[in-house]
């Protein structure tokens, strides 16, 4: 079992934990880890480059390699202690700063907190099933398993996708035991990234965290602590940073996970893989002008058309340069903008310096307004809308405002 890295047990009378909630004490431990992208000396060469390089391009990239600006511990356990499943706005609401503030998640949230693509329409995930197939197809070895023949295990893996999938799974999983068996959960996250599903892993995700909260009896550490963090780092930085405690550095991929070598016979990353190695996707930042994945900050959204068909490299999938892309204006905003008459905005938007939007206006999707800001005529806005930021947003000048896409 994973080692503790922070154990909260509240003092405060402000705290009321949820009806089903743990016992205290509660754990902080490494799992929901940060990927390490740095190969050690002794393992560079030997075939897990195109892994790491795929890792750090895919769509996933940004939640598993994503950090907050601090890591509150006694935060995210106080949350975690006291949050509630809502059925009527699904969302899940507690409490942080030591009872003090009321915050909650939402999928929309996730989402935008850890900047996952907005696809339309978006994509079932793959069967159990299908996804069984395609470890057959990547050399999964059934003679490996034993007694436990029914199981996806990564011990029956060739090396190269053992790390992969091992990888992955830390930095998305909330597993604090041995990491050698892929849950339903896992197993869908990874083949829908090798299968090119436009998936809503926002919703996957949101889902995962409400099933665990759920549960009868809650396990005695966090389920993705990082991830949520995240979220409260984005949306609710003035309560998460009062009260706080010390923070501690977020929990980060062992080198440990390097420790098997790719062996001549491993299947290959496939031609799709490279694909997003060499246009990797990326999304502007919520919170910065320019994003880190491309030369000059511009939205490049390169997830093509999904594969349903998966043979470890030694076929190209069908061409397909496009996918819907998230629509607005670009992230390089103009400085001053003058709106008027019919508009639709829709996507991921932001407006930055003098804004003057009149007439009836369609606003829909990940929203960031900045500046001066006059709104006039018939403003219909769209999404999961936080009251105290709606009314901030219709005020002069404001630093920010997030509005959260609304799904199909």
């Amino acid at each position: 079992m994973a080692a503790s890295l922070f154990t909260y047990s509240s003092t405060s009378r402000r705290v009321t934990p949820a009806p089903n909630s743990p016992p205290l004490p509660i754990h902080i431990k490494a799992t929901n880890v940060v990927f390490n992208p740095d190969i050690p000396e002794v393992h560079r060469g030997l075939g897990l480059d195109d892994f790491v390089n795929f890792l750090t391009s895919c769509r996933l990239r940004y939640a598993i390699s994503d950090v907050p600006s601090e890591f509150f511990p006694e935060q995210v356990c106080e949350f975690y202690y006291t949050a509630t499943v809502s059925e009527e706005n699904n969302a899940i609401t507690g409490t942080i700063g030591r009872g003090r503030h009321s915050v909650f998640i939402t999928a929309e949230l996730l989402s935008a907190a850890l900047r996952l693509p907005l696809f339309e329409p978006f994509s079932e995930p793959p069967t159990i099933e299908r996804c069984k197939r395609m470890f057959d197809q990547l050399g999964y070895d059934h003679s490996k398993a034993g007694t436990r023949s029914a199981l996806i295990l990564r011990q029956c893996m060739t090396a190269g996708w053992k790390f992969f999938t091992g990888a992955l799974c830390k930095c998305v999983g909330h597993k604090s035991r041995s990491g050698d068996q892929l849950s339903n959960y896992e197993q869908q996250v990874v083949c829908s990234l090798l299968l090119n599903k436009r998936l809503d892993y926002g919703a996957l995700f949101f889902d995962q965290l409400v099933q665990l909260l759920r549960a009868n009896v809650r396990a005695d550490h966090v389920p993705f602590p990082r991830w949520i963090a995240l979220v409260f780092d984005k949306f609710f930085a003035a309560d998460y940073f009062s009260h706080s405690g010390n923070p501690i550095q977020c929990p980060r991929m062992s080198v440990r996970m390097y420790q098997d070598d790719p062996l001549d016979s491993d299947i290959g990353i496939s031609d799709r893989m490279r694909e997003w190695i060499a246009h990797p996707y990326t999304m502007p930042s919520l919170s910065a002008d320019t994003d880190d994945g491309g030369a000059d900050g511009d939205h490049v959204d390169h997830a093509d058309q999904e594969v349903d068909h998966y043979d470890g490299g030694h076929s190209s999938p069908p061409p397909s340069p496009h996918l819907t892309p998230v629509t607005g204006p670009a992230s390089s905003a103009p400085q001053d903008l003058l709106s008027q008459g019919s508009n639709h905005l829709r996507g991921i938007i932001s407006l930055r310096g003098s804004i003057l939007l009149k007439g009836s206006n369609h606003l829909r999707g990940i929203l960031s307004l900045r500046g001066s800001i006059l709104l006039k005529g018939c403003l219909s806005l769209r999404g999961s809308i936080h009251p105290q930021q709606l009314a901030i947003s219709l005020q002069g000048c404001n630093p920010a405002f997030q509005l959260l896409q609304e799904h199909p």
